[in-house]
C-alpha cells in the first residue's frame, strides 16, 4: 500500500483482531488501511469493574460518565501519531516550527437495554466540518491532516450485533467527505468484542451503534474521543470535571485533557501555560510569558 509503510502481508482485507500488545506499527497500519481495528483485552475486568462501581449511580440518573483511564501505550500513541499536527512559519527572520498534540475531546458510557434502536450511519467527524475528497489509499505525506479525531469504545460486556454492537464500514475512511451516495447498512460488519476489548477507530468511517433485539442484555461500552489539540473540544472538559477532580489526575492526563498550549498559543491563560491555573504549587521562572 503505498505511503501506509511496509506492507504487512499477514493481514487480510477486512476488520482484524489484535492483541492489545500488538506492535503499534501493525495497528497504525491496519487503521490507515481499514479505518479501525480491534484490540483484545485493552482494559482489565478490575479497571472496568471498579469504573462501573464509581459511574452507576450516575448511569442510573443518564447522565454522562468521565472517565479515568487512558490506555497509554495504544489509544495514546495511536492519536499521537496520527493527529499531532505540525506546522512552521516565520517569526522575523526565524523560521518556526509549532507542535499541537491531541487532546480529549469526550468520554462517554453508553448503555442500552432490549428494544433499543439502531443508531443512524454517521460519521463523528462531522462536528468539525471536515471536508476531504476520496482516495484509493492512504499516503503518509498527502494525508497527514486528513484525519481529525479518534475514538475508543471499549466493551463493559460482551458486545454483539443482537445487543447492539457497533456497525461500521471499513474503508469508509477513504471516501469523500461530499459522498453523494448515502452508507448502506449492507456495507456494514459489525466488531464482536469480550469484556475489556477496544474497538479503535478514525472518527471518519461510517458508523453507528446497532439495535439491541434480545430480550434480556443490557450492553455497556465506553468512549473516549481525541481531536487534534487546536480544534474545539465536544465537551468542555474544564467546565465538565471539577477542578479539585482535574487536580488528582497525573499530569500527562491532565494535559491531555487540554490543560496546555497547543503551539504556538492556542489555549494560554494569560499567555501562559494553563497547567499553572489548574496546578499554582508548579509555578516558577518557567511559567512567565513568552513569544510564540
Amino acid at each position: 500500500m503505498s505511503g501506509v509503510g511496509l506492507v504487512l502481508d499477514k493481514y487480510d482485507a477486512g476488520l482484524e483482531y489484535l492483541s492489545a500488545e500488538a506492535p503499534l506499527d501493525d495497528i497504525i497500519y491496519l487503521i490507515k488501511c481499514d479505518g479501525g481495528v480491534v484490540l483484545r483485552s485493552l482494559i482489565s475486568h478490575e479497571e472496568l469493574d471498579k469504573t462501573y462501581d464509581e459511574i452507576k449511580d450516575r448511569m442510573d440518573k443518564d447522565t454522562e460518565w468521565d472517565g479515568e483511564f487512558f490506555p497509554t501505550r495504544n489509544f495514546q500513541a495511536v492519536c499521537a501519531e496520527l493527529l499531532t499536527t505540525r506546522t512552521t512559519y516565520w517569526w522575523g527572520g526565524k523560521r518556526k516550527e509549532s507542535v499541537s498534540k491531541p487532546y480529549l475531546t469526550s468520554g462517554v458510557a453508553i448503555e442500552i437495554g432490549p428494544g433499543a434502536k439502531a443508531q443512524p450511519l454517521h460519521c463523528d467527524s462531522y462536528l468539525y466540518h471536515r471536508e476531504v475528497s476520496a482516495i484509493d489509499e492512504w499516503d503518509n505525506e498527502r494525508d497527514r491532516n486528513r484525519e481529525v479525531s479518534i475514538g475508543l469504545c471499549v466493551a463493559g460486556c460482551r458486545v454483539t450485533s443482537e445487543n447492539g454492537g457497533t456497525q461500521f464500514i471499513p474503508g469508509s475512511h477513504l471516501w469523500a467527505s461530499t459522498r453523494a451516495e448515502p452508507p448502506a447498512l449492507e456495507d456494514t460488519i459489525t466488531p464482536t468484542l469480550e469484556k475489556g476489548d477496544a474497538f479503535l477507530m478514525l472518527t471518519s468511517v461510517l458508523h453507528g451503534g446497532g439495535a439491541n433485539t434480545t430480550t434480556d442484555q443490557r450492553r455497556l461500552v465506553y468512549f473516549n474521543f481525541a481531536v487534534r489539540g487546536f480544534l474545539r473540544q465536544e465537551k468542555n472538559q474544564y467546565l465538565a470535571v471539577p477542578r479539585d477532580i482535574a487536580r488528582q489526575y497525573d499530569r500527562a492526563t491532565q494535559q491531555f485533557m487540554g490543560y496546555y498550549i497547543s503551539e504556538p498559543a492556542c489555549g494560554h491563560v494569560h499567555q501562559v501555560d494553563p497547567i499553572y491555573v489548574l496546578n499554582p504549587e508548579l509555578k516558577g521562572i518557567d511559567e512567565k510569558p513568552k513569544d510564540f
